[in-house]
């Protein structure tokens, strides 16, 4: 599998999406050692600014945060919680000279459920210009 030279990533995403994640998420930890890390949110709502900045500090050069689709949000606001924090975090990084690219949503537009693992290797597949985060 292609992963972008040697770039780690973070995940956090809703558990909602993938009734399966425990067994997905381990299998692909597995194959990919320490490129990747999953954490799995009961709702992203919950994700914090903190969190995300620490996903970067611990050595994740991208940090992904995949949301329910709006309509589908157990919680009716997650998503949006979740953007709020997200964006908050860029402005954090962009301070300290790091680039805003390095923290992303992604809201799941086909309703649950979603493979963790495809979802996964999808992201870690696409084209970026980040290089590996100075913070490592």
């Amino acid at each position: 599998m292609k992963t972008n030279g040697h770039l780690n990533y973070a995940i956090f995403f809703c558990q909602r999406l993938d009734p399966s994640q425990d067994t997905n998420r381990r299998a692909l930890e597995k194959e990919l050692g320490s490129h990747i890390r999953f954490f799995p949110m009961p709702c992203t709502g919950r994700v914090e600014a903190l969190h995300l900045m620490r996903a970067l500090e611990s050595g994740a050069d991208k940090v992904y945060v995949v949301t329910c689709a709006s309509s589908t949000c157990r919680y009716r606001e997650g998503n949006a919680r979740a953007k709020k924090r997200l964006e908050f975090a860029q402005g954090l990084i962009e301070e300290i000279g790091l680039e805003r690219e390095r923290l992303e949503i992604l809201p799941i537009s086909s309703p649950p459920p979603v493979s963790v693992d495809t979802m996964a290797r999808e992201l870690m597949g696409r084209e970026t210009k980040l290089s590996p985060s100075p913070l490592r």
